[in-house]
């Protein structure tokens, strides 16, 4: 068999291993709300059989299938009570210096149906190793106080930061996160900044707690992971690159109620209908 003949053998077995998945897929959309289904872009994998091999491929499969709705506009959810653990990337959510009552994070979470609302945002916060309560440390309080409903886990920047310089992985942070919320709907939003100074926060960091994100979702059926990096532009960045304008932290809390109603419809449990948002 030709190098060319290889390449093509493996493109038709992979069209047939994606075909099956897709159909599949439409199977279990007659539960959720319904998406379109579209056979993935293959264009973009190599042409030589010297630089595709089928285990790369099968690897590479779920991010060229994963279903990636995005967030419903003027959706309800079934969240009554929401609450955000952030860093200081969510200090302002709730601030009434946002362009508009109505801008707020409770305002928004309200807007998809929720009762209660908490913002619990500190400056510095990380999910361990940081200063003040930790993230991980907030969560475990709050619940062994009792409280239960939606939580939108907006952490991980200075996560980030640190893993880059040496701190214990992302896989494990948010284990420390997820352990404690066992049964209780998850919305995480993947993080994101623009060419800030300080390249431990740069990119490269982000993608790498964003992936430990997605991977996450296959530990616990719980979680969800909205894709905000996919949504902050550069212009929504103050002139640190980490943090963001009154008007671009407005749009972030619009844009996590509708995740979370996407993720959690009304009339849904602790188990999201969509797994990867945005």
């Amino acid at each position: 068999m030709t190098t060319l003949q290889h390449s093509r053998s493996v493109r038709r077995l992979a069209t047939r291993t994606v075909v099956g998945v897709v159909g599949a897929g439409a199977a279990v959309a007659l539960a959720v709300p319904a998406q379109s289904a579209a056979l993935p872009d293959l264009s973009s994998l190599p042409n030589s059989s010297a630089e595709l091999n089928l285990p790369d491929l099968i690897n590479r499969l779920p991010d060229l299938i994963a279903p990636k709705a995005p967030p419903a506009a003027n959706g309800k959810s079934s969240c009554t009570a929401v609450i955000q653990i952030g860093d200081s990337t969510s200090v302002n959510a709730d601030s009434a210096s946002l362009p508009g009552a109505d801008a707020t994070a409770g305002a928004q979470y309200r807007r998809v149906g929720a009762a209660t609302t908490t913002v619990d945002a500190l400056a510095g916060r990380a999910i361990v190793g940081g200063p003040g309560t930790d993230a991980a440390d907030a969560v475990a309080a709050r619940t062994a106080a009792g409280e239960r409903g939606c939580w939108v886990i907006a952490m991980g920047v200075n996560d980030a930061g640190a893993i880059a310089t040496g701190g214990e992985s992302a896989d494990q942070r948010i284990d420390r996160i997820m352990s404690k919320l066992t049964g209780q709907p998850v919305l995480w939003p993947t993080i994101a900044s623009s060419n800030p100074k300080d390249q431990a926060f740069g990119s490269t960091s982000m993608t790498a707690f964003n992936d430990a994100l997605k991977r996450a979702t296959t530990r616990y059926p719980n979680l969800a992971v909205y894709d905000w990096a996919a949504a902050a532009r550069p212009e929504m960045f103050a002139g640190d690159g980490i943090h963001y304008t009154a008007a671009a932290t407005a749009e972030r809390n619009k844009r996590f109620a509708d995740a979370l109603a996407t993720a959690y419809p009304a009339g849904s449990g602790s188990t999201p209908t969509v797994k990867l948002v945005g």
